[in-house]
């Protein structure tokens, strides 16, 4: 399926009220930021605060810093074909940092240093991650993007009448495809499921090699809580499905179960990370327990969302114990399983009120509000806190020397940028402190 994640980003360059740059990656889901391109470039705008988009992927602060490696730097320039002198500026700029240590550029772009703020729009909650990015110099601004993305992907289940016709076999719907090392709990949860003899209950399976080539057999959970015996997880059919499956339903498996134990990607910690993993269901109509960070259930029912605690216990979703948790989760699976029709009846009701509640537009319009109003709001604050960085950059060329290699000095729009940025020098600085915008 080709999905066009673009689309996303422009409409997001549409709900700024300032001209933005984003930075998107390429190829879509990939977390190295030497993957990240502009989106679209301004000619008539000299001063644009910039927005890394890391709204698809869970953040990780100690992989994702932005390190000034000359090497990768070098190639990093030959790819987005710098001209030579851009290119030997910025190596020598980069290669100079030692003499003004106080000055923290970023390689992403010369031009982004009339900024002194990044944007880095992403969508958790509950995240030291976000806490260490704001203390490194970004401006984090949180929204749901996975609402979005997952409202495109699953829309033909609003109108699917497949779905309507139950007829269910096992009580449960267990996706599992991927147990790399932030999902390695993963495999935690699916022993317990086998030592409570809950697999026959289960449609279920779990890749028993990863896209590296390490067999299950073989595998060594990195955290000793998660440790499990593999051997009795060889019982769990194969899952041989692409990534790309994310994007779509499949129909039999959800007429065939009553209810879907979501595995979010991001469940172990404080972080709450929900992707379309938990909105697959919701656009299904299909009732669901949610194995994610502590509060994902608080976070679905502040989007206007329904849970079932009126018939099984939700209490696990408070517990922050990842393992007891877990162990939680299992003893609410084992309730489910004596509910009755009646029960049933009115889970289902339900189910269909928050398959309807997804598809409307004051859901649409929550997220895209809560979007606009973050984003507008840190925009405003890169505008009404700007110039520092670039008065610093310059004193630093004059005094290594590098002002003659210095291409930008030469560019009108740049001219036009220090004359605006010479204007507002007075009155510049109001916030010295970063906001982290909705979290």
């Amino acid at each position: 399926m080709n999905i066009p994640l673009d689309n996303l980003y422009h409409w997001i360059q549409g709900l700024a009220r300032h001209p933005v740059i984003l930075y998107v990656f390429h190829p879509h889901g990939s977390k190295d930021i030497f993957d990240l391109d502009v989106l679209k470039t301004y000619q008539d705008h000299p001063i644009m605060p910039n927005v890394i988009c890391h709204d698809q992927e869970p953040l990780n602060f100690s992989e994702s810093k932005f390190d000034h490696d000359i090497d990768r730097l070098s190639r990093l320039f030959d790819e987005r074909e710098y001209t030579p002198d851009e290119k030997e500026f910025e190596l020598l700029l980069y290669s100079n940092l030692s003499l003004f240590p106080k000055f923290k550029p970023n390689w992403l772009n010369v031009a982004t240093l009339i900024n002194d703020w990044f944007i880095l729009l992403h969508s958790e909650k509950n995240s030291s991650d976000v806490d260490q990015f704001a203390q490194a110099g970004f401006l984090p601004v949180y929204y749901w993007s996975h609402a979005v993305i997952a409202r495109d992907w699953y829309r033909f289940a609003e109108q699917d009448r497949r779905l309507d016709r139950r007829h269910v076999e096992k009580t449960f719907l267990v996706y599992c495809r991927d147990w790399t090392p932030i999902r390695e709990y993963r495999l935690k949860f699916l022993e317990l499921l086998v030592c409570a003899d809950l697999i026959n209950d289960c449609v279920i399976s779990t890749q028993h090699t990863t896209s590296e080539g390490v067999h299950l057999k073989d595998y060594k959970p990195r955290d000793p809580r998660f440790s499990v015996n593999t051997h009795d997880l060889g019982c769990i059919p194969d899952n041989n499905s692409l990534p790309t499956a994310s994007a779509d339903y499949a129909v039999d498996d959800i007429t065939c179960t009553a209810v879907n134990v979501v595995l979010e990607t991001v469940a172990d910690g404080r972080k709450i990370h929900l992707t379309e993993k938990i909105l697959r269901p919701i656009a299904c109509a299909h009732p669901f327990v949610i194995m994610a960070g502590p509060g994902s259930l608080d976070y679905l029912k502040a989007y206007g969302f329904r849970t079932f605690d009126q018939f099984w216990d939700e209490s696990y979703d408070a517990e922050t114990d990842t393992v007891k948790r877990m162990e939680m989760i299992v003893t609410t699976m084992r309730q489910i399983q004596h509910l009755t029709p009646s029960d049933w009846k009115e889970i289902n009701k339900i189910a269909e009120y928050n398959k309807q509640h997804f598809f409307s537009r004051n859901f649409i319009q929550q997220v895209t509000d809560e979007l606009q109003t973050n984003l507008n709001h840190a925009l405003d604050f890169c505008l009404e806190n700007r110039g520092e960085t670039y008065w610093a950059w310059r004193k630093l060329i004059r005094r290594s020397g590098l002002i003659n290699k210095n291409p930008c000095l030469k560019n009108d729009i740049t001219r036009i940028a220090i004359q605006e940025l010479r204007k507002h020098r007075s009155g510049r600085f109001h916030n010295k402190s970063v906001p982290v915008i909705g979290q």
